[in-house]
């Protein structure tokens, strides 16, 4: 059983997806220069094997997908690329996430058989797939680099699928995170939209006095918080993963636990239990604002349109003087599998197709609502939107792009998870300081670590 196989094993039970449509989990701090793509040790993948099968010509292309909405884009572009492509066939799979993670594991034990051409693999999952030995997906950075597109894209987004600093897949969407927030309310009670997280806390005390709660968080003492609290450290480069992919637990990441507890505690935040109780406290007018990755927009539309209008959208709160004024949260990468036999040019054409194409990048946010990586693509994917009290709020994300936050990866990001989970609720009721709780989580994660088979 090789490496991935032994670790997707050992990890596999307490699969946690901090998750929307796609997930949490991070990039890799792929700031590390790219490697050279006409030196052949830059990447065991790169290398050309003379003594390798000739490539079967792409004219049947194989595509794995876990989400239904991804199948709806990818049903018309198959459709686009035909066109020009008339030889092409395409078959779609869509499995749920955990599924095709299971079948990959079985196909990467085999040594590749029955592998699909290409797949979509939710950001969260692609630590699981790093390997200093072998990774299993074929590297793209040579094409992105030979094809003129590193400019093209948003580069903190192709770090999600990153390793030794060969990128490894291309991302579907931005998922720049922002700021809701009801500006009648803050108008009527006299209230400054925060902009640094120590205004935001202002703020939370003041709306306390008129009985409306800052935001509505995961109840710190179940433990999902991990999620939320990630998302206001990654503009400050803070989060528990840093750009060399190791564990730390930053002055930062304590501020925010230990804020967020006590402002909860304090009647400030309101922490819910179930998606209803939330909600139930949006439609009360009780919520002042609200986190949201641009594939979120859709859900205050959804659970409180009574409220259209209401709402307007800005960047998050800074954390630290030089954060960036936006955070990140979910991803799909899609790659090209390591094992395919067909001709890796024919497929990257069609990647190219489907995830660069500008014209295809504008459709595929008609089609899923899916704000595009891609420079060129954003202005066309910018309009009003009505419940936001016509704000353009493609604007707003096409402003914040270049600052986007990498999210680091690592493949025990749920071991850490799950003890975050397992200490959390001995802090938030006094048996544990702050410091005490960062200390036994580093410990008990770095024991899973140790005991993960090797």
């Amino acid at each position: 059983m090789n490496h991935f196989a032994r670790k997707f094993l050992c990890i596999a039970a307490s699969l946690c997806l901090l998750l929307s449509l796609a997930a949490c989990g991070g990039g890799t701090g792929s700031s590390a220069a790219a490697p050279d793509p006409a030196d052949p040790a830059a990447s065991q993948d790169t290398a050309a094997d003379d003594t390798a099968a000739p490539a079967v010509s792409a004219d049947s292309i194989s595509l794995w997908l876990f989400a239904e909405t991804h199948s709806n884009y990818f049903n018309w572009v198959t459709e686009e690329y035909k066109k020009d492509h008339p030889e092409v066939d395409f078959t779609i799979e869509v499995m749920d996430n955990e599924a095709l993670q299971n079948r990959l594991a079985v196909i990467i034990t085999a040594g590749g058989e029955g592998s699909p051409d290409l797949v979509d693999i939710e950001q969260g999952m692609f630590s699981r797939y790093m390997n200093a030995d072998k990774m299993h997906f074929e590297p793209l950075t040579h094409y992105l680099e030979r094809d003129g597109l590193m400019d093209k894209l948003v580069e903190t987004r192709l770090s999600l699928y990153a390793f030794n600093g060969t990128y490894y897949g291309l991302e579907h969407a931005l998922c720049p995170v922002t700021m809701a927030y009801r500006a009648d309310l803050f108008e009527e009670y006299g209230i400054a939209i925060p902009t640094t997280w120590d205004e935001y806390k202002a703020a939370a005390a003041q709306f306390k006095e008129h009985g409306i709660y800052m935001a509505s968080f995961s109840d710190m003492r179940s433990g999902k918080t991990l999620d939320e609290i990630s998302l206001l450290l990654r503009p400050a480069g803070a989060d528990y993963v840093d750009d060399s992919g190791n564990m730390v637990i930053t002055p930062e990441w304590k501020q925010v636990v230990a804020d967020i507890a006590q402002m909860q505690d304090d009647g400030m935040l309101f922490g819910h239990e179930t998606d209803e109780d939330k909600w139930t406290q949006y439609r009360e007018n009780r919520v002042a604002t609200d986190f949201q990755a641009d594939w979120a927009a859709g859900w205050l539309r959804d659970n409180v349109p009574e409220q259209s209008g209401m709402w307007e959208m800005t960047y998050l709160p800074k954390l630290t003087a030089s954060s960036a004024r936006t955070s990140c949260r979910g991803g799909t990468g899609f790659a090209m599998m390591e094992y395919t036999k067909k001709d890796k040019e024919a497929l990257w054409d069609f990647m190219k197709f489907a995830l660069v194409d500008t014209e295809n990048q504008v459709e595929k946010y008609k089609i899923i609502n899916l704000y595009p990586p891609v420079y060129e693509a954003m202005p066309l994917c910018n309009s009003p939107v009505e419940y936001y009290n016509n704000q353009n709020l493609g604007e707003l994300y096409e402003e914040l792009a270049p600052e986007m936050p990498v999210q680091n990866q690592a493949w025990w990001r749920t071991l850490f998870n799950e003890s975050y989970t397992a200490n959390i609720y001995d802090y938030c009721e006094g048996n544990l300081s702050i410091d005490e709780l960062a200390e036994k989580i580093l410990a008990d994660t770095q024991d899973k670590i140790d005991t993960a088979p090797q």
